[in-house]
């Protein structure tokens, strides 16, 4: 049987899905008062494969939860993590995402487990300052440019590289930005509301996205294949945000944004957003970090997995196909 942390987000419930359509038995792992909303979007039509699928009520910051839902297993994808940007979150990232993968490392080493899979993130990895492009051998660089959330990654996969060396079998996924069919009111997958909403601002930034059926596909041949004690870039396409942006107006048929928002116009939209934000006790919807990163321009390498045969799905294709999605929830 396998173990699936975070099995109700945008990674986990994709993975879930697929695990399951190819007849695997799933154990998930899921908070008591945890939203089930983005799972049940994958097994609407298919119900049927939730017969394989076993619930089991823990947190990865519950040590004693952890080890009584290993029993039995075999292989764990972790995929629980907080993502967030705002300021307001940072010490539960810290928690949540080293503390408590450091609690996964630990049990998976107690229990004997036979693989691990890591969902990082390329936000985990150095990012070069010259707009050379990233790679799994760049170096992090400690700087106060670097988020919350990336710290909280890339100390959450200094744990599993822990792990490795005490011998634990693992491997490890960076993946860029995720379309997928997700919450579409926060994460990678609230951009497509945003433009259906009439985004009218677009940055110079360019970011890599990939297609959230890309990485699950990726973690389960990674995980069942003889590879381990590696880290693999998952990138479709290098892409600035104004193409993103415009490819999914075109998708749901909303204009495409028209005002360039450089950095000083981008540091002003997030000092509004923070002063609404404590006026009206409300979450910001741009931070200091969003508007930072949607301004930057980082460039990944995917040859790594490429070089072992994978391929990606293009992201006109798979931003198209999550565009359907989001417009066949609007009734």
């Amino acid at each position: 049987m396998i173990l699936i942390t975070g099995a109700n987000g945008l990674v986990g419930s994709q993975l879930a899905y697929d695990l399951l359509k190819k007849g695997r038995k799933v154990r998930a792992l899921k908070r008591k008062h945890a939203s089930l909303d983005v799972f049940k979007k994958h097994f609407t039509d298919e119900p049927h494969l939730l017969q394989a699928l076993e619930w089991f009520e823990g947190d990865v910051l519950d040590i004693f939860s952890l080890e009584d839902a290993l029993d039995g297993i075999t292989d764990v994808y972790h995929c629980a993590a907080k993502i967030s940007f705002n300021p307001a979150d940072y010490h539960t990232m810290m928690e949540v995402n080293i503390r408590g993968t450091a609690n996964v490392v630990n049990c998976c080493l107690g229990k004997g487990i036979r693989k691990l899979c890591h969902v990082s993130s390329v936000a985990a990895i150095g990012r070069s300052r010259d707009q050379e492009t990233i790679t799994e051998e760049s170096l992090w660089q400690t700087s106060r440019l670097n988020s919350g959330y990336s710290i909280s990654k890339y100390g959450a996969e200094r744990e599993v590289w822990r792990g490795i060396a005490e011998g634990l079998d693992a491997v490890i996924v960076n993946p860029t930005v995720i379309m997928g069919r997700g919450n579409w009111e926060e994460g990678s997958s609230s951009m497509i509301k945003k433009v259906y909403e009439g985004l009218r601002f677009y940055t110079r930034g360019v970011n890599g996205f990939v297609d959230a059926g890309d990485v699950s596909r990726a973690m389960i041949w990674l995980t069942e294949s003889d590879v381990k004690n590696e880290r693999f870039i998952l990138n479709a396409e290098n892409i600035s945000y104004h193409n993103f942006f415009t490819m999914a107006a075109g998708f749901l048929n909303k204009p495409a944004p028209s005002r360039f928002a450089g950095p000083f116009l981008s540091s002003i939209a997030w000092r509004v957003e923070k002063l609404k934000s404590m006026l009206t006790g409300g979450r910001p919807l741009i931070t200091r970090e969003t508007a930072r990163t949607a301004n930057n321009r980082y460039y990944y390498s995917n040859e790594k997995i490429k070089k072992l045969g994978f391929e990606f799905i293009p992201v006109k294709v798979s931003l198209e196909k999550v565009c359907r999605q989001f417009l066949s929830e609007q009734t």
